[in-house]
């Protein structure tokens, strides 16, 4: 019987687990710093087991690591390092299904000195969007074709019957990654050329994309796509962009909250005998409190009714309550009215959207292909975003066991010609499936 160590038992930890024991027949051994949330996860199944740890603890996690025969990191991508170095002490495999930060990537030479696979990328976006776009990719190739342009878009939204708030978002993940996602910097290529832009301002270059059958959505850039440029096999002329997908008025929103300093997550401030309503007042150096609505309008140069001022008032800053905590950032103020106004009830359902766009000239045409996947989460039961990541990283793990991935270093889905197949194929009886089109241009 193989084992897994899975660390983590967040919000998109429970497919995975269900998938090793209940349809792989695996021994999984669930720890995460709260012993109850993993144990709530394995549920009493004899193939699992919770075990309580924390990220300091590394005698722990090398004993953990070395009983086992596969490692899957669902932790933050900060964590990622330290498990990467256990790993490489113990000499065993790990997958993730977070992004490839330098710091791993830097273990790239010591892993392949030793043998050992650390396969990031294995998630919903990135993760799914590398698989669609791979397999684009190789059916343009395989028909003579050459790329000129390929825009990959991924997101965890409402679906349509629950995008019942103001902010059109609700929290699927990891909240805290995701405010830290909202001030990365980006790259993305047009026509070859970098177009770079700044921490905190992805925001600000926002655009429409319709998706048929879906609608209209805004786009904004993700992260830096320059290292996927290889891999992929593009072109130095090529244009070539990572998105994420919201419904309207997201990014404007984003860009004022960012204005107000209110994704700050670095300053710790006392919040002792402060209300909400002071501490807004505050972001602006507003004197007179009675009249914040006003300053802020004119602190954001909005009018007094516009979407935002609207925004802050739904999510309680204008009121005179106590702030719930006495020390904490001003993000942590922010999380806190997100997370009572902007979570999923038991009976929501969430979306995710992973869409593909390349474009290519043939010897006799010039084509634009597409491919859409689109899941929603079950009411009562697990998200669709729970699924897209677990899943993926999952079958990703069954792969490495079963001998399907020889490779060692530190790879991802795009550094592994012919990788997409197989997980695609395991995917498929899940509802996780491209729906395809093609527009001659």
């Amino acid at each position: 019987m193989k084992k897994v160590l899975t660390l983590g038992a967040g919000r998109v930890s429970k497919p995975l687990v269900d998938y090793f024991i209940d349809t792989c027949g695996y021994q999984v051994t669930l720890a995460d710093m709260d012993l109850s949330r993993a144990e709530t996860i394995v549920a009493g199944r004899s193939s699992g087991k919770a075990v309580r740890w924390k990220d300091d603890e590394e005698a722990l996690l090398d004993r953990l690591v070395g009983e086992c025969d596969i490692v899957v990191a669902i932790v933050p991508t900060i964590l990622h390092p330290t498990v990467a170095r256990s790993c490489l002490r113990q000499g065993k495999n790990m997958v993730t299904a977070g992004f490839e930060s330098p710091a791993i990537k830097a273990l790239d030479e010591e892993a392949k000195e030793k043998g050992v696979l650390i396969l990031n990328e294995n998630g919903e976006d990135p993760g799914l969007d590398h698989l669609g776009t791979q397999m684009l990719l190789d059916e343009i190739r395989a028909d003579g074709g050459r790329v000129v342009s390929l825009r990959s878009f991924g997101s965890g939204i409402p679906s349509f019957k629950d995008n019942n708030n103001p902010m059109g978002y609700k929290f699927s993940w990891d909240p805290r990654q995701l405010l830290r996602s909202a001030m990365e910097a980006a790259v993305y290529y047009e026509r070859g050329k970098p177009v770079s832009v700044p921490k905190g301002q992805i925001f600000s270059k926002h655009w429409l994309l319709d998706i048929e059958g879906l609608g209209t959505f805004e786009a904004y850039p993700n992260r830096d796509c320059t290292r996927y440029i290889e891999p992929f096999g593009l072109d130095e002329d090529a244009s070539f962009y990572r998105g994420l997908l919201r419904y309207s008025g997201y990014c404007n929103t984003l860009r004022s909250l960012i204005a107000l300093g209110l994704l700050d997550a670095k300053d710790e401030i006392d919040f002792r005998g402060q209300s909400l309503r002071s501490f807004t007042a505050g972001l602006i150096g507003c004197s007179a409190p009675e009249n914040l609505e006003v300053e802020m309008a004119k602190h954001l140069a909005v009018d007094d009714n516009a979407d935002i001022i609207n925004r802050l008032r739904w999510l309680g800053l204008f009121e005179d309550r106590a702030i719930p905590f006495e020390k904490g950032s001003r993000a942590d103020v922010l999380l806190n009215r997100m997370m009572e106004k902007m979570s999923y009830a038991p009976h929501e359902s969430d979306m995710i959207i992973v869409h593909i766009e390349v474009e290519a000239e043939f010897a006799d045409r010039r084509e634009k292909r597409f491919a859409t996947l689109t899941m929603e989460g079950i009411p009562f039961g697990e998200s669709a975003m729970s699924r897209a990541v677990g899943l993926p990283a999952a079958m990703a793990a069954q792969l490495v066991l079963e001998g399907g991935v020889k490779a060692t270093g530190v790879q991802m889905p795009p550094t592994l010609p012919g990788f997409y197949k197989p997980i695609l194929e395991r995917l498929a009886p899940y509802g996780f499936e491209f729906k395809r089109r093609t527009q001659t241009l």
